[in-house]
């Protein structure tokens, strides 16, 4: 009985997911806004394990770095379409680290589509939405910007352009 209830409510999560941000229109504006300077606070701590089942995807192995953390799914057409930008963003921006986090997906529906479009960056998996609540986030795709001292300097709702990414690298001094 119980675990008909976990399952009931991993559909209900999954359906609110799909409404609440993994859409057509998605919530992102056209450029980002400038990062604030002052006021950031810490990331929460990430520790994922990862999605190719090497060592745990952590945001403390990044300190001293700035990271692009996005929060997407094999499953979210957004986040399908915005996965080329920062796969190219992580290519060509060494600087700046970019740190994927499949939430609420199947591993090797991940794996899969990881594969498929080449995915160079690290990958972690958030199966029961944790790390992603975490970070407030309602709806997928989610890009946080983290600041190379692990405070949180923006947080992109919606679909990621390579402008709006390089906007960010710009706004980071890189």
């Amino acid at each position: 009985m119980r675990r008909l209830h976990v399952a009931v409510l991993l559909v209900l999560l999954m359906t609110a997911l799909v409404g609440a941000g993994c859409s057509e229109a998605g919530l992102g504006g056209d450029d980002p806004e400038p990062l604030d300077q002052g006021g950031r606070t810490p990331a929460p701590a990430v520790s994922l394990p990862a999605l190719d089942g090497g060592e745990r995807i952590t945001l403390a192995s990044h300190l001293g770095r700035p990271v692009v953390l996005n929060f997407w799914a094999s499953w979210c057409e957004p986040c399908t379409r915005e996965m080329p930008a920062l796969v190219a963003f992580a290519k060509q921006t060494p600087g700046i680290d970019v740190v994927g986090v499949a939430v609420n997906d199947v591993p090797a529906d991940s794996r899969r589509f990881a594969r498929e479009v080449g995915i160079p960056f690290d990958l972690g998996i958030d199966r029961d939405g944790a790390v992603a609540r975490e970070f407030s986030v309602t709806g997928l795709p989610v890009t946080v910007i983290v600041d190379a001292e692990g405070r949180v300097a923006d947080t992109f709702f919606g679909e990621i352009t390579r402008e709006q990414l390089d906007s960010y690298a710009e706004q980071l001094g890189l």
